[in-house]
């Protein structure tokens, strides 16, 4: 399993919570894009890059598992790594937990698919990325 690569912190709002004073659910969509547009961003991997290179990647698959409800007020930190990398696709994988307790708020995964930029059909994960990603992680993916 690879280290985390990025970590994205964010103070839950009074805007994150439902009507039981818990981060709603589909809040952790949210933060899970933020920590990995955070990461593309640190990458290099930016969409004007992408979008130049000629491929975008979108969203084909988001899993969320709940652990722990977090709340007004309440610190976290989401986390991403680099699980899967297969032909077409990369998977990340992250959580968020509370920055007082560490407890686990929620595990998850993202599976982007990459895309023809122009016709948004699938295409092999391009070798520029997956240099940026075996650099990332230090280790090879091919």
């Amino acid at each position: 399993m690879s280290r985390w690569l990025v970590t994205y912190r964010r103070k839950v709002r009074y805007s994150d919570t439902d009507a039981q004073g818990i981060v709603w659910n589909a809040n952790y969509a949210g933060y899970f894009d933020d920590a990995l547009t955070d990461l593309f961003d640190e990458l290099g991997l930016t969409a004007s890059v992408m979008q130049l290179g000629g491929f975008e990647v979108v969203t084909a698959h988001l899993g969320i598992d709940f652990k722990a409800p977090a709340r007004l007020g309440d610190v976290l930190l989401t986390r991403a790594r680099l699980g899967r990398v297969g032909h077409k696709s990369v998977t990340f994988e992250l959580e968020t937990v509370m920055e007082s307790s560490g407890a686990v708020a929620v595990t998850g995964e993202v599976v982007f698919v990459t895309v023809d930029g122009s016709t948004f059909h699938s295409i092999e994960v391009p070798e520029a990325v997956l240099d940026v990603l075996e650099q990332a992680v230090g280790e090879p993916l091919r």
